[in-house]
């Protein structure tokens, strides 16, 4: 029978950027050792599948510092949830990122482990329905975004085949029911 492993001291290792390195110790519960682990996170985040009147996904390109390139995603973001909670991240960041506000907003859990092997962080997917454009996006400093609109069915083919960010695919796939084919 599996068994929890017992977490033991922790050590942050280097912390910038609200992201954080940690040197914690766990034992094995068969073993009884003492056994070391490098676990790192930021903030958790919310990331949500816009989808128009007219059936489009609400999708926004920018570059990303990790993979090093321009990618296409859903828009995201993160925050205190001791202040704000998922869905009023989920609904902030689609108005900001893109200039759309959703007439409904579904969470699509259980929140999901960016790694669950390295990472205590999680991300809370959404699905936002009847979506419009309400105004114009507002970024912060560091960001430039476009908001590319796709067509749903053309959507679900490039997350199959080309779409990297694995919250946007969680996202996507989770939110099939809510969906118009």
């Amino acid at each position: 029978m599996l068994k929890t492993w017992q977490m033991g001291t922790s050590e942050t290792v280097a912390k910038k950027f609200g992201k954080e390195l940690r040197r914690v110790m766990f034992t094995n519960p068969t073993t009884l050792s003492e056994e070391e682990f490098y676990l790192f996170g930021q903030r958790d985040w919310s990331v949500v599948l816009p989808i128009t009147k007219d059936n489009m996904v609400v999708t926004v390109s920018q570059y990303k510092q990790g993979c090093n390139k321009i990618i296409l995603e859903l828009p995201a973001g993160t925050a205190d949830f001791k202040e704000e909670n998922p869905e009023t991240v989920a609904q902030r960041e689609l108005l900001e990122e893109t200039g759309y506000q959703a007439e409904k907003m579904i969470f699509l859990g259980p929140a999901q482990w960016m790694s669950s092997h390295n990472s205590w962080t999680r991300f809370f997917p959404f699905v936002a329905l009847g979506c419009e454009k309400v105004t114009v996006a507002k970024l912060d400093s560091s960001e430039e975004i476009e908001t590319v609109l796709t067509p749903y069915q053309r959507w679900l083919e490039l997350c199959q085949s080309e779409i990297e960010e694995p919250s946007t695919i969680v996202a996507t796939f989770r939110a099939m029911k809510y969906c118009q084919s």
